[in-house]
């Protein structure tokens, strides 16, 4: 349920955990005026545009958004065996977080990632310019193809900690940050620095703030923005409410490529196919966008992303089958396994048993565009299992490849393609 009126009329239902939202509160989901066709900025003589990456590629049209719990490792091991050619990002990683993995010793299981995965870039959020520089400098020792600040992150976890959507209120910080990235990334190669953001975030939701924003921050040398078509209203609505309730406006972000041309711009926000992706790419031929972004339905409706290369990019698709697409995975999910297992990390059927439900997530959308209810029996059947000891000496068995076999076989999915 995403919006029902109270008897009273004072109150809002909103979200899928039915959040009382008071009417005051709601005179904010209004959508703002347009903006003017045509804004007069100078442009901004420090920001060079960065059309291509430093090794000569273009920035890939599409990408996959930055989704906590999700855009993992697993996922993008997924993702790439149905496209080549989108850009990938990993969840969003705090940047304390970035440095204190340096400091014990788990930088290269937070940020190592296969080279099959590329094109791939990196988010990390935070408030502190040498903070950010820091887990900068990591990122892009790392080997990541771009780095991407959260400035649009509505979450009370982020924002509590004075990061992402909050900052909107504050271009000169993010300007700061932005700098002090691009400063510290040499490493033999200069890797882009581009930030995603949001409209507005509560009342601070003019087009005349947002333009300031942009020009703000471009002045830092930042010349791509990804800007996610809603505001946010921050202690009001929840991160689901924030991704679903405040107006879209597509034409905010058109107005913002047109103002700024020397600028690129990516559309993120209720994009849920590749057809509406190819429209967005090819309207307004004056100021077009130079990238499309979308978020949970490329996790949620997955197989999307098996036309992607050709459709987007003009070039062939990998081809495979799901069928073909689960087993390619399975190898993966099993090798990972069992390197866990051979670290100590799955000493026990209930530690295999958890991980298996983190392997099992990425696949278990695959068929819900044919099959919905693969995804609940294959969960079904993984989260079902009965947890017992293991026979001394004999460690815990990968039993997601047999379980997948089962679901194909109980459901008729075995020649799907």
């Amino acid at each position: 349920m995403l919006c029902e009126g109270g008897d009273d009329g004072e109150f809002q239902v909103v979200g899928r955990r039915g959040k009382a939202v008071p009417r005051a509160a709601r005179c904010n989901l209004k959508s703002a005026p347009v903006p003017p066709t045509a804004c007069k900025h100078e442009p901004v003589e420090s920001c060079q545009r960065q059309a291509v990456w430093p090794d000569g590629a273009e920035r890939p049209r599409l990408s996959v958004a930055p989704m906590m719990a999700w855009t993992d490792l697993h996922y993008r091991t997924f993702a790439r065996l149905l496209t080549k050619r989108t850009l990938l990002f990993t969840e969003m990683y705090p940047a304390d977080h970035v440095i204190a993995a340096e400091a014990d010793g788990t930088l290269d299981k937070l940020l190592g990632f296969d080279p099959a995965h590329r094109p791939i870039a990196v988010q990390i959020g935070g408030c502190c310019p040498a903070q950010m520089a820091k887990a900068a400098s990591l990122c892009a020792k790392a080997g990541f193809d771009e780095i991407n600040l959260n400035v649009g992150c509505p979450s009370p976890k982020v924002t509590c900690n004075h990061f992402g959507a909050c900052l909107m209120k504050e271009p000169e910080v993010v300007k700061n940050m932005a700098q002090a990235c691009r400063a510290s990334c040499p490493h033999g190669r200069i890797v882009p620095v581009t930030v995603k953001h949001r409209l507005g975030v509560d009342d601070h939701d003019s087009w005349e703030e947002l333009t300031a924003f942009v020009q703000t921050v471009a002045a830092a040398g930042v010349s791509h923005f990804v800007v996610h078509a809603r505001k946010a209203l921050l202690g009001v609505l929840s991160p689901e409410g924030n991704r679903t309730i405040p107006t879209l406006r597509y034409d905010w972000v058109f107005a913002l490529a047109r103002t700024f041309p020397h600028l690129s711009f990516e559309l993120n926000g209720g994009v849920l196919n590749l057809r509406e992706a190819e429209e967005l790419l090819a309207r307004a031929p004056e100021a077009p966008l130079t990238g499309v972004m979308i978020g949970r339905a490329a996790y949620k409706t997955p197989w999307l992303l098996s036309e992607a290369d050709n459709l987007l990019f003009g070039v062939a698709n990998p081809g495979l089958s799901r069928v073909d697409v689960l087993h390619k995975y399975l190898d993966h999910a099993s090798s990972f396994f069992h390197a866990q297992q051979a670290s100590g990390l799955v000493p026990t059927t209930l530690a295999a048993l958890e991980l298996e439900q983190v392997l099992a997530a990425p696949i278990s959308y695959l068929f819900e565009d044919e099959d919905p209810g693969f995804r609940g029996t294959l969960l079904q059947e993984v989260d079902g299992r009965e947890v017992s000891s293991t026979t001394a000496g004999q460690p815990p068995p990968f039993l997601l490849r047999s379980s997948v076999v089962r679901v194909l076989r109980q459901r008729g999915l075995e020649c799907m393609t």
